[in-house]
Formats: structure tokens, C-alpha cells, sequence
């Protein structure tokens, strides 16, 4: 067995209790090199090269707008692959510093949209005993230090009541229904767990940049989409008319001031039950 193997193997089996079928929440085995096959449903989901394909063929089937989310993935793996220090969460960056201090982490860990990066600069001051997972579309089995499966918001691959914490870092606006997204992230979190949200808010009228590199120049903006990367852009009121209809509540709520146009909104969230 290689040693990659081996470490993905010790990887999985932290998780093996809570990892389930997308789809109907059925029992999947996940073994190394190896598709994994539902148990119940018997959908089979592929083996990536480091990591499984956890996304169910039926969530496309629940909104047109996953042609659109089809271009803006494409866009923003260009924009990580051509400028990873500023699309995504790497390096000494006081942004990720200030949320890891307002999360505090703590036991099981999930974070959604994690993003194709090998330990986010946000996980950070945790206590010991804590363990990550990651869930993303754009994974492509990448050389992680923790566990990371491909798979979407709206679908978490995750039994019910597992995870201390659920971790939205400036991913809310990538998804193409957020409700829905946010009520999994209500049904993996434990009774006594948290979910932490950061939102990064941008107010009209911000100036563009002076010049754009090529590589952003090319990428195509998609009819029905807010920009070149997000659907639909979040302002406070946003989160709190989604928050409500996932039946979220806000526990705390932190306001750190970027510029005269951007604020980053952390949110700590508990069940509305």
C-alpha cells in the first residue's frame, strides 16, 4: 500500500462514521483507489485520483441555474490557479486570523467550499482534539493535509448531528440555492455545535481595479450572474432573510471594516429549534 494511501486511509477513517450517500443518506464505503457504491440507492461515485466524486447525478435536476454556476466555477478555477494570495484563503492574511479567533474551533470540523487548497489559512488556534473536513466541487484529489471530498453544499455526503462546527468562509454566494445549503449545514451540525459564517459584503460603487490581468480579461460572465464568480452578491440583509428561512438564528455577529467599501460580517449560528 502506498504511503499516500495510507494517509488518506487514516484521513477517512476519523470520518467514517459520519460520511453517507448524498442522495438518500444510505451507508458508503470509501476505500482507496476504488469507486464507492451506496449501499442503498446504489448510485457508484467515482474515485478522483486523492479523494471521491460525492456529488449525486440528481442535483441537477433541482434548478436551471446550475448552468450558470457551471461557468462561474470554471472562472473562479482560473482566478485560483493565476492568483491563489488573493482568491484564496493562503498566507499570513489578518482576515483569516480574526475569523479563526471568532470561530475557535473545536472537535469535528466541517468546512463547505473549502476550496483546491492544502490547509486553509483560517484553520488556526484550534484546540487538539480537532479534526477537518472539507467539501468542494472543484477538489481534485490535491496533496491536502486534511480530508477533502468533492461534493456541493446543497448535498452534504453526511449523516445528521455529527459536526461541533459548520464553516461557510466567503462560500455563501457561490451556491446555487443558499437556503438549502444552509439547512444541510443545520441537519450535520450537532444540537450543541455552531455554524460559523463569514460573509464578505461589497457596497455598490466600488471603483474596478485600475488594470486586470489577462487571465481575467478572458473569463466569461454568464447570463443570470451578479459578476464573474458569484450568482448573487450578499449584503447583511440578504443573510438575514436566508438565515430565517433555514431557520437559523444568530448567536453572535462581528463587524470588522475592510475599506470604505468592503466590511467582512462574521456570523455564529445555532438551530431556530
Amino acid at each position: 500500500m502506498t504511503e499516500v494511501a495510507v494517509h488518506l486511509g487514516r484521513l477517512v477513517e476519523e470520518f467514517a462514521d459520519a460520511i453517507v450517500c448524498p442522495g438518500c443518506g444510505g451507508r458508503v464505503v470509501l476505500e482507496s483507489f476504488q469507486a464507492a457504491l451506496c449501499g442503498q440507492c446504489k448510485e457508484s461515485y467515482r474515485w478522483i485520483g486523492r479523494t471521491w466524486d460525492l456529488v449525486p447525478l440528481r442535483c441537477r435536476e433541482s434548478s436551471d441555474v446550475w448552468e450558470v454556476w457551471d461557468q462561474l466555477q470554471v472562472n473562479g478555477l482560473v482566478s485560483y490557479r493565476e492568483d491563489p494570495d488573493h482568491n484564496l484563503a493562503v498566507g499570513e492574511r489578518s482576515d483569516c486570523r480574526d475569523f479563526a479567533d471568532f470561530c475557535r474551533f473545536d472537535g469535528r470540523v466541517l468546512d463547505v467550499g473549502c476550496g483546491p487548497q492544502p490547509w486553509p489559512a483560517y484553520f488556526r488556534g484550534h484546540t487538539a482534539r480537532t479534526r477537518f473536513v472539507g467539501v468542494d466541487p472543484l477538489i481534485e484529489g490535491s496533496s491536502a493535509q486534511y480530508l477533502q471530498l468533492r461534493a456541493v453544499a446543497e448535498y452534504l455526503p453526511f449523516r445528521s448531528d455529527v459536526f461541533d462546527h459548520v464553516v461557510f468562509a466567503t462560500s455563501l454566494d457561490h451556491f446555487v440555492d443558499p437556503v438549502r445549503a444552509l439547512g444541510e449545514a443545520r441537519r450535520a451540525c450537532r444540537l450543541d455545535g455552531q455554524i460559523d459564517l463569514w460573509v464578505g459584503e461589497k457596497r455598490a460603487g466600488a471603483p474596478p481595479h485600475a488594470e486586470s490581468p489577462d487571465w481575467y480579461r478572458r473569463l466569461q460572465r454568464p447570463a443570470g450572474s451578479d459578476d464573474l464568480f458569484h450568482i448573487k452578491r450578499l449584503d447583511v440583509s440578504d443573510v438575514g432573510r436566508l438565515l430565517e428561512a433555514a431557520g437559523l438564528h444568530t448567536r453572535d455577529h462581528e463587524v470588522r471594516r475592510v475599506d470604505e467599501y468592503r466590511t467582512n460580517h462574521f456570523f455564529r449560528l445555532v438551530s431556530g429549534t
